[in-house]
């Protein structure tokens, strides 16, 4: 019977001592997961902080290009804007404006009409500020064509005959408001400047009316005044052109 219980206690014995290996077996396997598992996390996270830090770079690069470009074309913005400040300098100091404007657009209407170049060039060289004038000029009247009353006599020779001056206006109105066979002063008048040859020049407006009128190398300078009743006061001098 003791050898029946000395059998039985070794059986349990080995038993525990297998339930202890397995239990430890368990334990290891477990261990060596876990140690498994930290490792390859490691390696994972090395491997993406690897190439976190290499997207970085690339990021880093990418950066640097973009800021090159952008100072590169703000330097060239700069440089077009640079440019485009001289062009207009050059533009607002080199085109004509003012009175040189127009004396150039009145050079291309005479010359459009045919005035011939080579005769433009010598009147303004010829050209003077100061000007030999008769020292006395000649002062006449005439009458002032109305729509009620206008006669060819009306008209004046001036100049030595080389100008006829002719002039028309609105008739004056009466208490009654009916018109005058005279002119109205107070309301714009029409001279017309007729040169020997029939070319003519006219000149509208409220008086005095002031006019030049060129006839080859003499130019006349008209000095329209109101005169008495129907009639309108005339000077004119006489200059050497040009």
């Amino acid at each position: 019977m003791n050898y029946g219980l000395g059998l039985s206690e070794k059986k349990k014995a080995r038993e525990r001592r297998n339930r202890f290996f397995k239990f430890l077996f368990y334990v290891l396997l477990l261990g060596g997961a876990g140690v498994y598992g930290y490792f390859e996390g490691q390696s994972e996270g090395d491997h993406r902080f690897a190439t976190s830090q290499d997207q970085r770079e690339i990021l880093a690069k990418e950066v640097t290009q973009l800021k090159e470009k952008t100072r590169s074309a703000m330097d060239k913005q700069s440089a077009a804007l640079t440019e485009a400040r001289s062009w207009r300098d050059k533009f607002e100091n080199e085109i004509p404006k003012g009175e040189l404007l127009e004396i150039l657009e009145l050079i291309k209407v005479r010359m459009d009409d045919g005035l011939d170049a080579v005769r433009l060039k010598n009147l303004i060289s010829l050209a003077q500020n100061t000007k030999n004038c008769d020292l006395k000029p000649e002062v006449k009247r005439f009458i002032i064509n109305t729509p009620i009353f206008t006669q060819a006599e009306n008209s004046i020779s001036l100049g030595g005959g080389t100008v006829t001056v002719t002039g028309n206006g609105v008739s004056s109105v009466n208490a009654e408001e009916k018109p005058e066979a005279w002119y109205n002063p107070e309301k714009p008048i029409s001279v017309i400047f007729t040169k020997l040859g029939g070319s003519t020049e006219t000149v509208s407006g409220n008086l005095p009316i002031h006019k030049s009128v060129v006839f080859g190398t003499d130019e006349f300078r008209f000095s329209i005044l109101k005169g008495k009743q129907s009639f309108a006061s005339i000077s004119v001098t006489r200059c050497d052109f040009p």
